[in-house]
């Protein structure tokens, strides 16, 4: 769900705290009408009339008893929460809360990658890097409103971010679940797809903020993902871009939305988990990647632009070959009227090894044909020539 209103979470215990003009306003009413009121409603109306917090679902029978709107209250609200007895939570709340932004899309990625939700509802983000923790809470108070929350360094020199459980309850209805992560398999809630790429990026480069990882040795991007499995090991590589883990296909799609490729395959596999690793290769894809996306992270971007550095020739990318090769060989083909190994080379910038891969590929594909084989004077068979079918 992507904007979530108090209709939304009037089914949990969850308090909120009316300012002093809302409070009146009811209480004024109430005395004015002369309605009959049972006990639970008199109690609910002696705490708001001690400035004291009532339940949501209070709030709903005053709504419809006395014909006031949520948007009413949606602007005297000083403190939603779900504990009666504190005030922890949310003061001031930007209600309804909406995740069709680049706040929503931020925090969904950051508690995807190195947050959580556990079965206790609690919300929690951890991170070694202070400055994606302090841009975290930022997000966090643009998207929620003026939110309570603790800061821990851990003993392994971690930093462990606690919202109240406020968040977590909000967090379910967006599409989040709580428990481990290789238990439910999160996905990405469906209105991010609709989104334009500015809301898209923001997911991902959380997300590849926390778990990407810039491989400069075989320059590639790569985040891993595990899950439980009940397939084996042999099915799990022959279908792993099926079977893997939710959220990294959800990734794959968002990514392939914005021209980068990539592909799923199968790292790790013991007992029943299994890890699956996405990766995203070639010199366009990660120029597509750092265009688009980036990181917040000074380290990974500086390894990123390295490995883009690196390439001594423009790549294709590994899981769209063959159309690179099919749209370098009509580019050739219509300057010169047939193809050989060498104008193949020469106008895809790759060496003369790689373009007879290409053309061995495409023949076999029967995606080209060979045409008569010229000799020279000497009778000696000149380069081969093709042309496209």
């Amino acid at each position: 769900m992507e904007k979530i209103s108090f209709k939304r979470l009037i089914k949990y215990n969850i308090y909120i705290k009316l300012d002093k003009e809302a409070t009146n306003l009811i209480l004024t009413i109430i005395k004015r009408s002369g309605l009959l009121l049972d006990e639970k409603i008199k109690d609910s109306l002696y705490r708001l009339s001690k400035n004291q917090k009532i339940s949501l679902k209070f709030m709903k029978r005053i709504s419809n008893l006395l014909d006031i709107p949520y948007s009413y209250f949606y602007k005297h609200i000083l403190l939603i929460t779900s504990v009666k007895n504190t005030n922890v939570g949310i003061k001031n709340p930007k209600i309804p809360f909406n995740f069709g932004n680049i706040n929503g899309a931020r925090f969904i990625g950051a508690i995807m990658g190195d947050g959580e939700i556990n079965n206790q509802i609690n919300v929690r983000y951890n991170n070694q890097e202070k400055k994606l923790i302090k841009l975290i809470i930022k997000c966090a108070k643009d998207l929620f409103g003026n939110l309570d929350y603790k800061v821990y360094l851990r003993k392994d020199k971690t930093y462990q971010l606690h919202f109240p459980k406020i968040i977590g309850l909000i967090m379910i209805e967006v599409g989040l679940k709580p428990g481990y992560k290789t238990e439910n398999s999160y996905k990405i809630p469906n209105f991010i797809f609709k989104k334009n790429e500015r809301v898209k990026s923001t997911l991902i480069r959380q997300f590849f903020n926390d778990e990407g990882n810039v491989r400069i040795k075989d320059r590639r991007l790569q985040v891993k993902q595990t899950s439980k499995i009940k397939i084996s090991k042999r099915l799990c590589r022959e279908k792993s871009e099926e079977v893997s883990h939710n959220f990294l296909k959800g990734i794959k799609e968002l990514l392939y939305s914005m021209g980068i490729y990539s592909n799923i395959s199968l790292g790790a596999y013991r007992d029943t988990k299994a890890d699956w690793e996405l990766s995203i290769y070639g010199k366009e894809n990660l120029v597509l990647f750092r265009k688009k996306i980036g990181f917040d992270l000074y380290e990974k971007t500086k390894k990123l632009d390295e490995s883009i550095k690196s390439y001594k020739f423009p790549s294709a990318p590994r899981n769209k070959r063959i159309e690179f090769a099919m749209r370098k060989f009509k580019y050739v083909e219509e300057k010169k009227g047939f193809v050989t190994k060498y104008s193949l080379a020469k106008g895809s910038e790759r060496s003369i090894k790689t373009a007879v891969y290409y053309l061995v590929d495409l023949k076999k594909m029967k995606k080209i044909k060979e045409t008569e084989r010229a000799k020279d004077e000497k009778g000696h068979f000149l380069p081969r020539k093709y042309k496209s079918n």
